[in-house]
């Protein structure tokens, strides 16, 4: 093998390297996964708390929701509020 081949060879490596690289360390797009009770859940910032955050739960079977915190005082989970969407959703229209 003369030097030239080795050469190339040698930065062929080296870019088959770096691609592997940027694939298997890209993190994966986060998915919502809908099991057979069909849940979503959503998390967001709370206003007052800056160091915690609402977990909102959605099951899509009953078209309920629930607010949930982590309190961390005593490690467990506050169900903070819960409703139903469809009544919500037909008050909301009334009110237009």
């Amino acid at each position: 093998m003369n030097r030239k081949t080795l050469r190339a060879l040698t930065v062929l490596n080296v870019v088959l390297l770096i691609a592997l690289g940027v694939v298997g360390l890209s993190p994966e797009p986060a998915q919502a996964q809908l099991s057979r009770a069909e849940y979503i859940m959503i998390s967001g910032d709370v206003l007052g708390r800056d160091s915690q955050a609402m977990v909102y739960i959605v099951d899509l079977a009953s078209n309920r929701i629930a607010a949930v915190i982590f309190n961390s005082s005593n490690n467990r989970l506050d169900i903070i509020a819960g409703a139903d969407l469809v009544s919500e959703e037909s008050s909301g229209r009334r009110g237009r």
